[in-house]
Parts: C-alpha cells; sequence; structure tokens
C-alpha cells in the first residue's frame, strides 16, 4: 500500500461524542444532542481556540444550526487575541442543496459553503454564504478544497461530523488530533454511525489524556499517519 502524500492543511482536530456501540445520535431522536451539557461546554471550549469549524451536509440539516460560541468569556477571549468572536462555519456538501429556513442562515456568524461546481451554480449571486467554494465535480477534491480554506485565512479547523466526513478525513490523514465523548448508551445499528464501513486509517493513535465526567468518558488522542 503506497504512502498517502501529505497535503497543505490547517491543523485538524476532531471533536465528537458518540454512543459505547459507535453511534451519533438516538434514530427516533435525529438532531438531538446524546452527550450531557458539560460535553456542550467541552465542545465549546475546543471550537473558541480555532480558527473554522467544519461539519457535513446531514449534521447541519438534522440540528438546524451552527456550533456557536455562547459563553461570553470565551468570545471575549477571542477578541481580546484580535480575532473574530466566532469561528467561521464550513459546512460541506457535494449537492449544495439547503433549505434556506434553517436557523442557521439567521444566525450571526461568517458562513462557508464547500462544495462541487453543480453545488456551487445552485448559489450563484446568492449573499447566503460568506464563502462558496467549488472543489471537485462529482466529488469533493480535499486538496483543493483545503487550499480554499488556507486561502480564508484558517489556520486551525475542527472537524463536528459527521461519520462520512470524519471518515473521509481519517482516511487521507488529515486530522491531527481526535477528541471523543463517549456516551453511556447502546443505540442499536439503526442509529447513524460514527464509523461507517468503508472507514481505513492505517496509522497510530496516542493517548493524550482519559478524563470520566460522571457516566461519560472523555478521550484524548494524536494521530500519526
Amino acid at each position: 500500500m503506497s504512502q498517502l502524500q501529505p497535503i497543505s492543511r490547517p491543523y485538524t482536530i476532531a471533536v465528537l461524542a458518540s454512543s459505547l456501540d459507535g453511534r451519533l445520535a438516538r434514530a427516533d431522536a435525529l438532531g438531538q444532542r446524546i452527550a450531557s451539557a458539560y460535553d456542550f461546554q467541552h465542545l465549546e471550549q475546543q471550537v473558541a481556540q480555532v480558527d473554522a469549524v467544519l461539519f457535513g451536509a446531514t449534521t447541519l440539516r438534522l440540528g438546524g444550526t451552527a456550533m456557536r460560541l455562547q459563553s461570553p468569556h470565551l468570545i471575549a477571549e477571542r477578541e481580546h487575541q484580535g480575532r473574530s468572536p466566532q469561528p467561521l462555519q464550513i459546512v460541506c456538501s457535494a449537492s449544495g442543496e439547503f433549505d434556506l429556513n434553517l436557523p442557521f442562515f439567521r444566525q450571526p456568524i461568517s458562513r462557508a459553503l464547500l462544495t462541487t461546481e453543480k453545488g456551487a451554480c445552485r448559489w450563484q449571486g446568492s449573499t447566503a454564504f460568506d464563502h462558496c467554494w467549488s472543489a471537485g465535480v462529482a466529488e469533493i477534491d480535499w486538496p483543493q478544497a483545503f487550499r480554499h480554506i488556507q486561502g480564508a485565512g484558517v489556520q486551525t479547523l475542527a472537524v463536528l461530523g459527521g461519520g462520512q466526513l470524519f471518515a473521509s478525513l481519517l482516511q487521507m490523514a488529515a486530522i491531527d488530533e481526535l477528541w471523543l465523548t463517549l456516551c453511556p448508551l447502546l443505540l442499536g445499528s439503526v442509529a447513524p454511525s460514527l464509523y461507517p464501513e468503508e472507514i481505513a486509517f492505517s496509522g497510530r493513535l496516542t493517548l493524550l489524556n482519559v478524563l470520566p465526567v460522571g457516566n461519560e468518558v472523555y478521550l484524548h488522542y494524536s494521530l500519526h499517519s
């Protein structure tokens, strides 16, 4: 198997929460968080550290909103550092199909769409996104996508789901750190999975920290290709 060639990209962390059987959400309540209020604070702290967050189309359609910072002290800390109050919110979708009635489009944030040529055509002339990046014809071309993202000044990136996006970046060795919250649930095979069948990662994960909080376990890994 040939070595993956390194590509120019931001420093990337994945911040995810799953059930003990690797599921991202309840099948009967998609869009509702499976983790605790403490996990939301943990997620917010990680998001506050990066220039942008990246998430898939399904994640947006189910949740309806971006992962916007809400804690005044985290916003103030970013402003003190000379950064924007909110990280850039990047949604990834090959089709570019979204309902403009989603709350996401009314949130006071900077929005970007990472899509294909066809997807970009849907938003031509629209002001819904601050950036609309075409990267690929039928599928996302990730080296090209990362060039767009870096061109917007993004040096650090947080990936927030879902499973397909996580798998795509993992397979191309484009994730540097993983924060994984294990939630005390068993949701079964009908719920969306963190680990799609086609996932493959030949690198190593080094455990940096383990933190049990209540019935949840917070795992922090570094990834090496």
